[in-house]
Formats: structure tokens, sequence, C-alpha cells
């Protein structure tokens, strides 16, 4: 039987980003609408957002919150596709986090310090590891409850 499950963790990233996407959506409606971004242009309204998150500790700390609380949905998911080897399913699914992270280092498109990025791509994988984790976790439980 094959360690990696392609699908899963194709699938586990997929949610992955998708979630984090999805509930941030508010996030950042909140920030607009609270620092009267709303008006301003069209092209340019990425890096005020951006930056406007981080100089509050509260926005950032729901962005962090969301973004790691998707990674864990996404290494669950990974791992409950997968249905064996749940830590290193659910640790791969965290390869679009992290591609994704990567190439916006490369390409400068980060807010934030560079010592800060590194931590968070650092970080993304054991949070999806945790997702694997807790999947194994709950596979373990209920075959000894059968």
């Amino acid at each position: 039987m094959r360690k990696v499950s392609i699908k899963g963790v194709l699938i586990g990233g997929f949610v992955d980003v998708a979630t984090t996407t999805v509930l941030a959506i508010p996030l950042v409606i909140y920030a607009m609408a609270k620092f009267n971004l709303l008006h301003a242009p069209r092209g340019s309204v990425q890096v005020p957002i951006a930056l406007t998150i981080h100089a509050s500790p509260l926005l950032y700390g729901g962005q962090l919150l969301i973004g790691l609380g998707g990674s864990v949905l996404g290494g669950y998911v990974a791992a409950w596709i997968a249905r064996h080897d749940e830590l290193l399913n659910g640790l791969l699914s965290s390869f679009l986090c992290t591609v994704i992270g990567v190439y916006s280092l490369v390409a400068g498109k980060v807010s934030g310090s560079m010592s800060e990025q590194i931590l968070l791509l650092t970080v993304t994988p054991l949070f999806a590891l945790l997702g694997g984790y807790l999947k194994r976790t709950q596979k373990r439980v209920a075959a000894q409850q059968a």
C-alpha cells in the first residue's frame, strides 16, 4: 500500500486554502469598512488592507487563527480521505499553503518581516500535521470502542 494518498493530499490542500480564503473575507470586509478603505483605487487596495490588518493585534490574531485553523482542517480532511498514514497525509496537505507562501516571499508580496513569514512557513505544516493527528486519534478511539 502506498503511504501517500495523492487524492487526500490534493483535496486537503485545496480545503486548507479555500477555507482560509472564504473565512478571511468577512475579516477583510470589516477592515475595509472600519478603516475607510472602501474608496481606495481598485488595483491598490491589497497593500493597505494587509497593513491595516497587521497593524491591529486583534485583526492579525484573527487572520492567523483563520489560516492555521484552515491548515488543521486541511490536514484532517487529507487524513480522512487517505484512511492510512494520517500524520504523513495530514502534513503533506500543507503543500499548497507552503508553495503560496514561498512564492509570496520570492515575489516580494508579503507584508510583515521576513522572520515572521519564515516562522509561519514552518508552523503551517505543523498545524496540518495536527489535523492528521486528530483524525488518527479519532480513528483509534473508534477502533477501541468497537
